[in-house]
């Protein structure tokens, strides 16, 4: 093996292990998530909330986390990702263990807000660096590893959370998550000590891009277009911008994606444990550990919405194709749970809900990946601008079912609406697909 051969195949093991580092940090974002739902019951019992103030703490994480993810996909696509991302992880982190010390729902209600503005930089610096690491065909996979840690943070958390809450209280707990977000970011500089450009004032470097490949013998992604500080190239920038992402169709149909599967997976993260104590009669303790296999379902589906692209693309299917199956096959996976309101067993019920979990997460890994696909110059943009309309329309739901829950003591029409919504979904990836491909024929 010759040394270049060697420093390829150590650049793409590094690359793989970035792909790991992402997947941890997300993996920190649905603990701290997922530390107030499962400590509902205590903490809505000692500060005397609601079903509906709890959706509001709910909502108020998603409109900060909806309203900072558009400028936090502009800085992901031009500050170095190394500094901005280790900064968001320690916001948030310092967002989530506060909250231990608050005494009221005001208080407690501002934490989620600050939560959400540092966790609002996850999903577009990771999109942007897999992006900047990884060719097409390799992206849905590496997206499903990072997309993965929201499941794998929400099947580990009862086994972190619960003790921890249980021997030492619901306060303990919200400060041991948020300082494991010190952990994240001493590994995360340790692993991009050699390899990120730095840039002494901050400002765009000189091929435009924040890029994790500059050191490595062969990038397999096109540099950013150059755009200098003269008005007239700023103003070409601006029109291409407009014309790649806001003016193209194809951006439409991935917003429509957007809202129809991203807010049943948020329901599934927020209101779980609480459907599983509340309608099928479970102890705190029995509804956060039965949710472990509807969230490690979740992980599968991440994986595996990934994997079999790859999969199928390596044995000569075109991404379009290999996409569009896997799309298909998850969607038939969550259909059931519209049912679940009219089931008996528990088992069942689980069984339901860790079906829909795996189809909802396959095409969550897909949908990630297609962002990529639609304007390599703005991922970090296009993410944050969709990650920002999911947000809103979670934001403004959530208290909506609290309301639903507490007038109507059911769950079944968000069920409903969970089961059929992926199918809006599926519907819009198959015409962004279609988008794309005319768009590359008329080129």
């Amino acid at each position: 093996m010759t040394g270049v051969e060697r420093l390829a195949r150590r650049g793409n093991a590094w690359k793989w292990s970035i792909a790991g580092v992402l997947f941890l940090a997300t993996v920190l974002t649905y603990l701290d998530r997922q530390t107030l739902s499962l400590c509902k019951p205590m903490v809505c019992s000692e500060l005397h909330l609601s079903n509906e103030q709890y959706g509001q703490l709910l909502a108020a994480f998603r409109w900060t986390y909806a309203l900072t993810h558009v400028a936090a996909g502009f800085m992901a696509d031009r500050l170095p990702l190394r500094i901005v991302y280790a900064l968001a992880v320690l916001a948030w982190s310092a967002a989530g263990g506060a909250a231990a010390f608050v005494h009221g729902f005001p208080r407690l209600l501002q934490t989620r807000q600050v939560l959400g503005v540092g966790e609002a930089f996850n999903w577009p610096c990771a999109t942007r660096i897999v992006a900047n690491l990884l060719p097409p065909e390799d992206r849905p996979l590496a997206s499903g590893i990072f997309n993965s840690g929201s499941a794998v943070g929400s099947l580990v958390a009862p086994l972190v959370i619960l003790p921890l809450a249980g021997y030492f209280g619901w306060r303990a707990a919200f400060v041991a998550i948020g300082c494991l977000g010190l952990l994240w970011v001493g590994l995360w500089l340790w692993m991009t000590r050699k390899r990120v450009v730095e840039w002494g004032s901050g400002g765009v470097g000189e091929t435009g891009q924040t890029t994790l490949l500059s050191n490595l013998p062969h990038s397999p992604t096109p540099p950013l277009p150059h755009c200098s500080v003269s008005p007239s190239p700023r103003l070409a920038c601006l029109t291409r911008w407009l014309r790649e992402v806001p003016l193209h169709p194809a951006f439409w149909m991935l917003l429509l994606v957007g809202v129809s599967v991203n807010p049943c997976w948020y329901f599934l993260n927020d209101w779980i444990p609480a459907y599983l104590h509340d309608q099928r009669g479970m102890s705190q303790l029995s509804a956060g550990m039965i949710s472990v296999p509807v969230f490690l379902a979740a992980d599968l589906g991440n994986l595996i919405g990934g994997g079999l692209v790859k999969f199928l693309t390596l044995r000569g299917w075109p991404l379009r194709g290999a996409r569009e199956l896997t799309m298909v096959l998850a969607a038939a996976m969550i259909l059931p749970v519209a049912l679940i309101g009219h089931v008996a067993s528990a088992a069942a019920a689980v069984a339901l809900l860790a079906a829909a979990a795996c189809g909802i997460t396959a095409i969550l890994a897909n949908y990630t990946a297609c962002q990529q696909d639609l304007s390599f110059a703005n991922v970090g943009a296009v993410a944050g601008i969709l990650g920002m309309a999911c947000n809103v329309f979670a934001a403004t739901v959530n208290p909506w079912i609290g309301r639903y829950v507490d007038r109507t003591g059911s769950y079944h029409l968000i069920f409903v609406l969970v089961g059929v919504l992926p199918l809006v979904a599926l519907l819009a990836t198959l015409a962004f697909d279609a988008l794309l491909a005319r768009g590359k024929v008329n080129r």
